[in-house]
């Protein structure tokens, strides 16, 4: 794995010129690989196959990107020189291609330093970062497929985003497991039909108030100290309790 690490003074210097620096985010040539002698190589061969549907690779990349990098302690997985480095050289076509300035949502500005750099989200949404840490987070290597879970993660974007971002959630992989077990075991009730299909934003609301749950019982029953066979029995529950009060149970099926 090659070493880099961009010195904390360019990084601020970077940080500080990105609106005099726009034109250099548009081009397809690394100024700053030219700078510093570092090729994009793309290492961990991340790909962008849809340029309509950019996410569509998300799910691959993200292994990759672990796989590649998977002994990365949490100092460099967490800091921002590091992921500045490759996003701006080592994997600059990679970012030219899944995250382009010219279809930038709102501000460019904002946009650069959010999937370039850290913004306000760190590194849940830098444009390299954000991979690794959907599979940190949900790598489970007891199961048959250690993959599982990050799967279930990016079947939707917002999702993942929402999943991730969570503090709570983030920092708990208890807690973060029993989610994912609590979404397959919703997944299998729809399956089955002992649900309705729920809704993308139902499905929202369902990790929302998820994490809402985790943080006010977490203070007193500690999610951490569970095992996670009783984490899991706990969510189900009270899963089971939040999917009848929205009444989303098949009237001619459902025992509730």
């Amino acid at each position: 794995m090659t070493k880099l690490y961009l010195d904390h003074t360019k990084l601020l210097e970077l940080k500080g010129n990105i609106q005099s620096n726009l034109d250099l985010y548009k081009s397809d040539v690394s100024w700053l690989g030219r700078e510093l002698n570092v090729q994009s190589s793309n290492s961990a061969q991340v790909k962008v196959t849809d340029l309509k549907v950019r996410s569509a690779d998300d799910l691959d990349n993200a292994i990759r990107i672990y796989t590649y990098y998977k002994d990365l302690p949490y100092t460099l997985a967490s800091d921002q020189n590091y992921w500045t480095l490759l996003t701006h050289t080592e994997y600059w076509q990679y970012m030219r291609e899944r995250w382009p300035v010219e279809e930038a949502q709102g501000d460019p500005i904002e946009f650069i330093k959010t999937r370039y750099y850290f913004g306000q989200k760190a590194m849940y949404r830098n444009g390299l970062s954000r991979l690794w840490w959907y599979v940190e987070l949900t790598y489970d290597e007891s199961l048959e497929d250690p993959y599982k879970y990050t799967k279930l993660l990016l079947e939707d974007q917002d999702l993942a985003g929402q999943t991730i971002e969570n503090k709570y959630l983030s920092r708990n992989k208890v807690a973060m497991k029993a989610l994912f077990e609590m979404l397959d075991y919703v997944g299998k009730l729809e399956q089955d039909e002992i649900i309705q299909n729920l809704t993308a934003k139902q499905r929202r609301n369902l990790v929302r108030d998820t994490a809402q749950y985790f943080n006010l019982t977490g203070a007193v029953e500690m999610w951490d100290i569970l095992l996670p066979i009783e984490a899991k029995e706990k969510l189900i529950l009270w899963v089971n309790t939040y999917l009848k009060d929205m009444g989303v149970f098949v009237p001619h099926l459902s025992k509730n």
